[in-house]
């Protein structure tokens, strides 16, 4: 849905498709068909539907059927306003975990997938429009990337963008999304990289941030600033991702949520971190938080407390200074998510109403 916004066009409210498999274009339509269609009608919502795709590498490839993609979209009044395109390959695998950063920012995959979903995105939206994709904050830390080389690639997906928006009149910016233990992890290493990029402009046109509010707080820090700091340094936010963490006192509140498929990051308010909820290594300090999204509308979870209020601090900065006009609903947990409360569509829709119930439902 589209929120009125006193500070210029609308603001897009979606939620990221990929807690649905996106792996083909049939499953793309088919989560478009089974979920968003029946969630817009509990909504009531009766104009245009921002939608949040999820393509994977295999879709995105599928140039033959953007066309029906299209016509889909236009028939049914939903707006293609952004894509996940973070996870390369199936998300919904038995095992993701670190998978989910390759290829990264170092690989000519990296680069072909990208363009690809850019191409798409373009086909989807008129002429004029200015829309995103969320990607890898570079790479996996552990993996000790090559920034020269990952940077290299990234300009060449940018001079991509820019003949695709020469062709189409489109600007697709690719927006990187800092996540912990990634080489892009805080706002301050965002800020790094910005600066140092910065002399090019061929890159800062078609590059922008993606914040997510779970994963700034999962290293205890606030999103709300980020957003100052971003705005500060002259860094475009594409969008921001609504989502929350899991935060307890004691690691054995935390175990029940340890899962073999995504990876699980845990760190302590005082010290210290661990790679996966579950894994072996030194136990963080001080109360803790965990890289597992859960359901925005819940302020606890189990024996766990949720990061809804720094979700909320983050939205309300965002509201208030008109940091993006793309807001992305993202709890993609919900196959492994312990403790479900009714279906799917059950929690998407508390989810879209608790975020409307925030900001005013006479916005949308």
């Amino acid at each position: 849905m589209f929120l009125e916004s006193a500070s210029g066009p609308p603001i897009a409210l979606c939620y990221s498709m990929n807690v649905h498999p996106g792996e083909g274009m049939d499953d793309v339509l088919g989560a478009l068909e089974q979920y968003v269609l029946p969630l817009r009608e509990r909504l009531g919502v009766e104009g245009e539907f921002a939608v949040g795709l999820r393509v994977a590498a295999q879709a995105a490839f599928e140039r033959d059927r953007f066309d029906e993609l299209k016509e889909f979209l236009g028939r049914n009044g939903l707006v293609a306003v952004t894509v996940n395109a973070f996870p390369f390959g199936d998300f919904h695998g038995a095992r993701v975990k670190e998978a989910v950063y390759a290829p990264d920012w170092t690989s000519e995959e990296r680069v072909q997938y990208t363009v690809a979903v850019a191409e798409l995105l373009a086909h989807l939206n008129a002429p004029g429009t200015e829309v995103s994709l969320s990607t890898v904050p570079i790479s996996f830390k552990p993996w000790d990337a090559d920034l020269g080389v990952a940077t290299a690639r990234l300009l060449d997906a940018a001079e991509a963008l820019r003949r695709i928006e020469l062709k189409t009149r489109v600007r697709v910016r690719i927006a990187l999304e800092p996540e912990p233990f990634c080489t892009l992890e805080t706002a301050a290493e965002m800020e790094a990289y910005w600066a140092g990029i910065s002399a090019d402009p061929r890159l800062l046109d078609y590059l922008a941030v993606c914040p997510d509010t779970c994963h700034h707080a999962v290293r205890w820090e606030s999103g709300a600033e980020a957003l100052d700091r971003y705005a500060n340094a002259g860094i475009p936010v594409a969008k921001i991702q609504l989502s929350s963490a899991l935060e307890a006192d004691r690691m054995e509140d935390l175990l029940p949520f340890a899962e073999p498929r995504y990876l699980h990051q845990v760190v302590g308010r005082d010290g210290g971190d661990l790679l996966d909820l579950g894994a072996d290594g030194a136990m963080p300090e001080g109360p803790l938080r965990c890289h597992f999204h859960v359901p925005i509308h819940k302020e606890s979870i189990g024996n766990c407390r949720t990061t809804r209020g720094e979700m909320n601090a983050t939205l309300d900065r965002a509201l208030a200074t008109g940091a993006t006009r793309c807001l992305e609903i993202e709890t993609y947990t919900w196959d492994v998510l312990p403790l479900k409360e009714g279906e799917l569509l059950d929690s998407l829709e508390a989810e879209y109403r608790y975020v409307l119930g925030r900001i005013g439902d006479g916005r949308a």
